[in-house]
């Protein structure tokens, strides 16, 4: 393989008047990131807490936030499901009048007609 980076992910920290800003990499090629909030660089009191906050970034960048929402059921104006019912049902009718048995599945399904009395 030629040239392929390594994900070798990183933390680090750097002063800033007094105060420092947290610096992370994914990649060993890569050059440092600083950790942002709202497009501005962070900055924490001490060298511990930036590399903390640089470890939280890489966390949330590396597992997102799984996020759902759930649509609502569109009525079925186009009425597909009665015509897939129908087509079942005529496909079943086919294979009882051909075969004398209905298949589903690759399995052959026994069917019964009842007559009731009056």
């Amino acid at each position: 393989m030629a040239n392929t980076p390594d994900f070798l992910p990183d933390y680090s920290s750097m002063p800033f008047n007094g105060r420092y800003r947290p610096l992370f990499k994914l990649f060993s090629t890569d050059n440092w990131k600083f950790v942002r909030e709202n497009g501005t660089p962070v900055e924490r009191d001490t060298a511990h807490q930036a590399i903390q906050a640089a470890k939280d970034c890489v966390r949330r960048i590396l597992n997102p936030e799984i996020r759902a929402e759930q649509a609502e059921i569109v009525a079925d104006v186009l009425g597909v499901e009665e015509w897939r019912r129908e087509r079942a049902a005529l496909a079943a009718g086919n294979q009882e009048a051909v075969l004398g048995a209905v298949i589903v599945k690759g399995r052959q399904v026994k069917v019964e007609r009842v007559r009731r009395r009056a």
